[in-house]
């Protein structure tokens, strides 16, 4: 229930993006080898809501260090973005740096999550467990 609750909630994040943005996640690679694919990373990362759907779906193919760094880049463009340090800090407690998500999910505003989910959030990092 508790997992659920916080999945919810990034899932709703990621249907805020455009059905272009998700089609063309397809299209680049997980990580930027050449000049080509570092450029359509950076142009994937411009955008807060596609690059944080580029990094869910990276972490959806195990892929949590790229997810990691992707929300990096996303976070730097946009680092007021609570959706990008939720999934961060997230991320963090699956790649078992407890201490780092916990004190990310410190930062997150309560009238944006709610209670419940930055609770959940903050139990499920303690377990070691992410999104």
């Amino acid at each position: 229930m508790m997992r659920s609750r916080v999945q919810g909630f990034l899932a709703g994040v990621v249907l805020g993006t455009s059905a272009i943005a998700v089609i063309s996640l397809g299209s680049v690679p997980a990580r930027a080898e050449t000049l080509e694919e570092l450029d359509a990373l950076s142009d994937l990362t411009a955008d807060e809501a596609t690059g944080i759907a580029a990094a869910r779906d990276q972490a959806t193919r195990g892929q949590l260090l790229d997810a990691l760094a992707t929300l990096e880049r996303v976070l730097a463009v946009f680092p007021t973005s609570q959706n990008a340090l939720l999934m961060h800090a997230l991320y963090l407690c699956q790649i078992d740096d407890r201490q780092g998500g916990l004190v990310e999910i410190g930062k997150l505003k309560e009238k944006k999550f709610g209670a419940q989910v930055l609770s959940d959030a903050r139990a499920q990092c303690q377990r070691g467990g992410g999104a």
